[in-house]
């Protein structure tokens, strides 16, 4: 009876310290020193291009190496990748089984099409700073976001930055640490001025990262994407001024006006027109990638035409 006693007081500590062990052998690979993977690790040939043409120093190099990056087929990167609408073709994913340095990889969809091919340095760069984001210190990611939210505020009028925010907030599991660590990555790829302070961070990754930002520029994907992303913004613009001109239009018809009526068909058609004609404008650069578009963003429709 004693000797059952003493084995149940001792399974809480026992359990305690099984899932300590459990935690450690699970993250030994994450402790790996940078030294280590760069020695251990064999990446495949583009994986090596993707991280050269970054311009990847020792430390970024390693941060990618860690997290396994693999260009994948369609069915696989559905498998791994949840579409969000956030950040396409590419995900930093919990890999079965862990993988040779912890449990996270870093799947990008394999594209043919050579318009489109170029998008793998950007998406793979930008998940990778997801990794770096994690692997900081409590008082180094405080410090970070401090100078991204300071960054922010000079784009609060760029609707490529503010509508994938949106989509974040809107998550139920969404917090500010997701906003923060999207930033970190939509920062150092997409923007080619930034603090002195974050330029001198991003350093340790990057030894010339305006190259980064120029093959997100460049990028097939990507430009189509922020012409998408300025047209909708656009469009919204227009539309309440559409919206009041209409209201406005019905209610002098209405009051017999004929004569202000008339004066206010004009500028309301012309409206409508250069509505219409970012409306067409939109559906022929979303025709170009809506293969690709359906993987990261299944639920977008393109905006439809006003009748004059």
């Amino acid at each position: 009876m004693f000797e059952i006693i003493l084995i149940l007081l001792a399974l809480p500590f026992l359990l305690i310290l099984a899932g300590l062990l459990f935690v450690f052998i699970g993250t030994a690979g994450q402790r790996t020193s940078d030294e280590d993977v760069l020695k251990s690790y064999k990446p495949a040939a583009e994986i090596v291009e993707i991280a050269e043409k970054n311009t990847l120093t020792t430390k970024g190099k390693a941060t990618f190496y860690r997290a396994d990056p693999e260009i994948v087929e369609g069915d696989v990167f559905r498998k791994y990748c949840f579409a969000n609408g956030v950040e396409a073709l590419g995900c930093n994913a919990p890999k079965p089984g862990g993988g040779p340095f912890g449990g996270r990889k870093i799947f990008l969809l394999k594209i043919d099409d050579p318009k489109f091919s170029d998008h793998k340095y950007s998406a793979a760069i930008h998940e990778m700073l997801h990794s770096a984001y994690n692997r900081l210190s409590s008082d180094e990611k405080k410090r970070i976001n401090a100078l991204l939210e300071t960054e922010l505020d000079k784009y609060q009028d760029d609707p490529h930055l503010t509508g994938p925010l949106e989509i974040l907030k809107k998550r139920k599991n969404s917090n500010i640490k997701t906003i923060q660590e999207e930033l970190h990555s939509k920062f150092a790829v997409e923007y080619k001025e930034l603090s002195p302070e974050l330029e001198k961070y991003y350093k340790q990754y990057f030894t010339d990262r305006s190259k980064v930002v120029e093959l997100f520029q460049k990028g097939g994907f990507n430009s189509r994407v922020r012409r998408l992303d300025q047209i909708n913004s656009e469009l919204g613009a227009l539309n309440p001024k559409l919206t009041a001109m209409d209201n406005q239009l019905v209610l002098l018809k209405n009051s017999g006006d004929i004569d202000k009526f008339n004066s206010l068909v004009g500028q309301y058609n012309s409206l409508v027109g250069q509505y219409n004609a970012n409306v067409a404008e939109s559906k022929k650069v979303f025709s170009e990638v809506e293969k690709f578009y359906q993987y990261f963003n299944p639920d977008y429709k393109p905006p439809e035409e006003k009748k004059q």
